[in-house]
């Protein structure tokens, strides 16, 4: 089995294992990156957006890049995995993360965000609007 193909399963094998937790969106990021060996490397707030309330990433060794999507209503968390060519869209986001809250209150990535989201809606990864329930 490819590297990619065992980060994929790990994923999707964390993201399974954590989903019926009842504890919030940022814990089961970071328990989901905990327990798929990855690192998190941002959870961030989606503003404005009709079906995403918040975004995190986590990225596996090969270069993989695993996305959780809380929706709107804060319930339900989609997920995907993602080749390296969203880097470009989620180095703004991580290095954001990685500055003292102090900065990080200086610092609007509404925009970062969005286009990050709406890249991977344009890949078919993510769902354009709020489904019906």
């Amino acid at each position: 089995m490819a590297a990619d193909e065992l980060d994929s399963l790990v994923f999707q094998m964390a993201v399974e294992s954590v989903g019926a937790l009842s504890i919030g969106f940022t814990e089961k990021a970071a328990a989901i990156a905990a327990r798929s060996r990855g690192i998190l490397l941002f959870d961030v707030r989606v503003d404005g957006d009709a079906a995403v309330q918040r975004i995190a990433a986590i990225r596996y060794p090969s270069d993989r890049t695993g996305v959780l999507a809380l929706d709107i209503r804060g319930v339900g968390i989609r997920h995907c995995i993602v080749g390296g060519i969203f880097s470009g869209l989620t180095a703004p986001l991580e290095h954001w993360t990685g500055m003292p809250l102090s900065m990080q209150a200086k610092i609007n990535v509404d925009d970062h965000a969005a286009l990050f989201l709406g890249a991977l809606r344009e890949a078919g990864h993510m769902p354009v609007s709020q489904p019906d329930s």
